[in-house]
């Protein structure tokens, strides 16, 4: 078997291919939660990334989106998001917690922190 007959949903590795990591919502169990740290442009992006959006969200595994400030990591001043995605219970999901945390940290120099 090919590695892209494992996946439900296959993201290309050609251009963006941030969600690339996100495809392993299939080896989750069915009762199974992951979180991934991902740049916020992932939210916004047209293509492949929309169409793994709007996958996961038509099957509820998209559990929510919690946004962070920019320099929170170091040697990248972007935003991220942390992607929750829960299988448990993904059928009768219909909406996606959206929290926003990008006023939840403490500037520095080089790197902000988080409280």
């Amino acid at each position: 078997m090919k590695s892209k007959e494992c996946y439900h949903f296959w993201m290309p590795t050609k251009g963006k291919a941030d969600f690339m990591f996100v495809q392993h919502i299939s080896t989750l169990k069915s009762t199974g939660r992951m979180a991934v740290i991902m740049p916020h442009g992932v939210l916004f992006r047209g293509g492949e990334e929309r169409k793994m959006r709007e996958w996961m969200i038509r099957r509820g595994y998209l559990e929510a989106v919690i946004g962070l400030p920019p320099a929170l990591f170091y040697g990248t001043g972007i935003p991220a998001s942390i992607l929750i995605i829960n299988r448990a219970c993904a059928a009768t999901r219909k909406e996606v917690l959206f929290i926003n945390a990008d006023h939840e940290y403490k500037e520095g120099k080089v790197q902000n922190t988080a409280f």
